[in-house]
């Protein structure tokens, strides 16, 4: 059964949603697809990386890291290279990558205007 439309949880937004959390005016920066594709081989470069960083998130020296990032974004021109993975908090708080990954975008969104 489909689901039924709701309003965006967005405070005084009128919009109707269906299958999202917000519309697509409120929807966070972090939320949007980035359109990344995994590389051949990365389960391995994956977890090569988390062992190399000792689980240890380069963003806030943290243990706990539980996801790699690209150091230097691929939008800015990063490589798709080991020496440019590092471990990073994602689904664990402090959700460094996801903060990370905003400012990338909004400094990206700003050249581009």
């Amino acid at each position: 059964m489909p689901k039924a439309p709701r309003r965006c949880p967005s405070p005084g937004c009128p919009n109707t949603i269906r299958h999202a959390r917000y519309c697509p005016d409120h929807t966070p920066a972090w939320d949007v697809p980035s359109g990344w594709r995994r590389p051949a081989g990365w389960a391995q470069d994956r977890e090569s990386v988390l062992a190399r960083d000792d689980w240890t998130c380069y963003l806030c020296g943290k243990p706990g890291a539980d996801a790699v990032d690209h150091v230097m974004p691929q939008a800015g021109g990063g490589p798709d290279r080991l020496s440019n993975y590092a471990a990073v908090h994602d689904r664990n708080p402090p959700h460094c990558h996801r903060a990370k990954t905003n400012r990338d975008r909004h400094a990206q969104h700003r050249t581009a205007s």
